[in-house]
């Protein structure tokens, strides 16, 4: 469970206590033999905050494995426990996205030393991270290594042996893997990549019940990113909740952003403390029938919801404001729902926002 400080501010005690308990927690097979997936990666982000000279600015390049999925929470678990560790500065996601795509890498492939420190020369980055997942029978195997790009030396291997757990399970249930193909990139060496076709994902209409028990309020015709649709949580999911307080955090309105702005957000959290019961955190941490990749939907996302969902009367909405995870700023920063009753968007000033309805959704 990722360690929160209560944060002293009046709204946030007032309400804090909205947010239901009921959030599932996955739990280890006791009977599988290694250690917990969370426990091992915060294990790795301690001895390269340890290793690596601090402010190192360090970019997590690719975890290679037969899950795209699995490979992403690989990755943003460790950043988050990079940054709570505040020794080492991580490089932003969306930049080193734009820089693997443009190299023709997945952060879900596997990367040689080479290509990796070219990616990372492009980002500014003192040190790349890359590693590898798989599953070796009665434990899953975990590797991951910081390479010190001035020095061109390893700074940290870290191996572990992973207890199997339903959790990532469902990762690697959910696909999106890449093969073992070779080809050349564009900045030289040679790199494994996708060569065989990834499954495709079973076709849903818009309405349907999705994978997580859900309903599909969006699908963008193609898995482009790593993901086709979007699917909301179920109604008993749903809660009444504060947004966090801090400064600016997130401002990306568009489809598909609230992932990315939900992680910006728990970065926030696990480096300042506070945060708990808020909006972002209950979408973060909420696990429903075994997914666990929920996150407090952006402004366009949350516009789908109400146009095609709620007002055709699907998914027990209510007719209140709903949390957004984007933010604008004009005199002062402000924070965005959109009213259900009638699909406007409203702001508040971030200090004196009240209480609204949180619905989570998932991209897959």
């Amino acid at each position: 469970m990722k360690k929160m400080i209560f944060c002293i501010i009046p709204l946030i005690m007032v309400f804090m206590g909205c947010a239901s308990s009921e959030t599932a927690v996955v739990e280890t097979n006791r009977n599988s033999p290694g250690m917990d997936l969370d426990v091992a990666i915060r294990e790795a982000a301690a001895q390269m905050g340890e290793n690596l000279p601090g402010g190192t600015k360090v970019a997590l390049v690719s975890v290679a494995s037969s899950s795209a999925q699995l490979s992403e929470y690989v990755i943003s678990r460790l950043e988050a426990a990079l940054v709570s560790g505040k020794n080492l500065v991580v490089v932003d996601r969306a930049n080193l996205d734009k820089v693997r795509e443009e190299q023709g890498f997945q952060a879900s492939g596997e990367v040689d030393d080479d290509s990796a420190k070219s990616i990372g020369k492009l980002l500014g980055a003192g040190a790349i991270v890359t590693g590898a997942f798989a599953d070796l029978g009665d434990v899953y195997s975990l590797t991951l290594k910081a390479i010190n790009i001035e020095t061109a030396t390893v700074a940290v291997s870290y191996p572990a042996d992973i207890a199997k757990s339903t959790r990532i399970g469902t990762l690697l249930a959910s696909g999106g893997g890449v093969g073992t193909g070779t080809r050349t990139a564009r900045t030289g060496g040679s790199v494994p990549s996708a060569v065989p076709p990834v499954p495709a994902t079973p076709a849903y209409k818009i309405g349907d019940t999705g994978p997580a028990g859900g309903l599909i309020f969006y699908d963008k015709g193609n898995n482009s990113g790593g993901w086709r649709y979007l699917e909301a949580a179920p109604a008993n999911t749903e809660r009444t909740l504060p947004n966090f307080v801090s400064f600016r955090v997130a401002n990306d309105k568009r489809v598909g952003a609230g992932k990315e702005n939900t992680r910006t957000f728990m970065v926030v959290i696990n480096r300042e403390g506070g945060g708990v019961n808020t909006a972002p955190w209950y979408c973060d941490q909420l696990v429903v029938n075994g997914y666990d990749d929920w996150y407090l939907p952006a402004e366009d996302e949350l516009l789908y919801v109400y146009n095609v969902l709620a007002s055709n009367g699907l998914g027990d909405f209510q007719g209140r404001e709903y949390w957004a995870s984007n933010e604008s700023e004009a005199t002062y920063i402000q924070r965005h729902t959109v009213d259900f009753s009638n699909g406007r968007v409203i702001t508040y000033m971030y200090t004196s926002s009240p209480p609204c309805q949180v619905r989570a959704v998932r991209r897959f």
